[in-house]
């Protein structure tokens, strides 16, 4: 038996992320091998708690997603220790690799297991790739737009970013979508909310192939634990 931790910056447990990301990396012949153990930069958190890790800087901004499927934004600078505290535990619950559940930068954090930051993840396979023409971003929030599309644009993509929600309507994903198709020739799915269901629907929408975080991170995963 293998034990994964994994750290969301919001609640856990994840239940719209973790049990897909459990079948990517067991598949159907090991669902036995691997256990995970979940922890949030939000536990135990009350509603007044959270309201005060509300983001101060747009650049700093952070959506995620509360247990009761509440759509939240955070501060990143805010939760930075809660998401270390979070590893800790893990650490020492006997976690021998970890996860964290966000594709944002994050400085390094302190792990005796080994960590998985998956901005560093998504910049490491879209560097071993070669386009002709622009990258397509989808993220959650319109702030979010301008910041994380310059952020593609450093790593030397050309880069066109839109916002959708993951944890709010399939239509206003297939219209963000829509406004990408015929413009770019390759899509990241950029939030771990996006699952999927959801990279079906943009490929099928954009007509191109489609980089989604939470599978890279679960084929990332499995490799390490089997």
């Amino acid at each position: 038996m293998r034990t994964i931790g994994v750290v969301t910056i919001g609640q856990s447990p994840r239940t719209d992320v973790v049990p897909e990301i459990s079948r990517l990396v067991c598949g159907a012949n090991n669902s036995h091998d691997v256990t995970f153990l979940e922890k949030g930069a939000l536990d135990s958190l009350t509603a007044d708690d959270i309201e005060r890790l509300a983001p101060k800087d747009e650049k700093d901004l952070l959506i995620t997603r509360l247990q009761n499927g509440t759509e939240v934004a955070v501060d990143k600078q805010l939760i930075i220790p809660r998401v270390q505290r979070a590893i800790a535990q893990l650490n020492d619950e006997g976690a021998e690799i970890i996860a964290l559940l966000c594709s944002d930068e994050f400085p390094p954090f302190r792990s005796a297991a080994p960590l998985i930051l998956p901005a560093r993840l998504l910049s490491g396979v879209l560097s071993s790739i070669t386009i002709e023409g622009q990258l397509g971003v989808m993220v959650p929030a319109e702030k979010q737009v301008e910041a994380i599309a310059q952020a593609y644009r450093r790593l030397g993509f050309p880069a066109i970013a839109v916002a959708a929600s993951p944890y709010g309507s399939s239509e206003a994903i297939t219209h963000e979508a829509n406004r990408l198709a015929g413009k770019v020739a390759l899509v990241v799915m950029d939030c771990f909310g996006y699952d999927l269901e959801m990279k079906k629907q943009v490929s099928k929408t954009t007509r191109t192939p489609v980089i989604l975080v939470r599978s890279v991170l679960a084929f990332t995963l499995s490799e390490c634990v089997h």
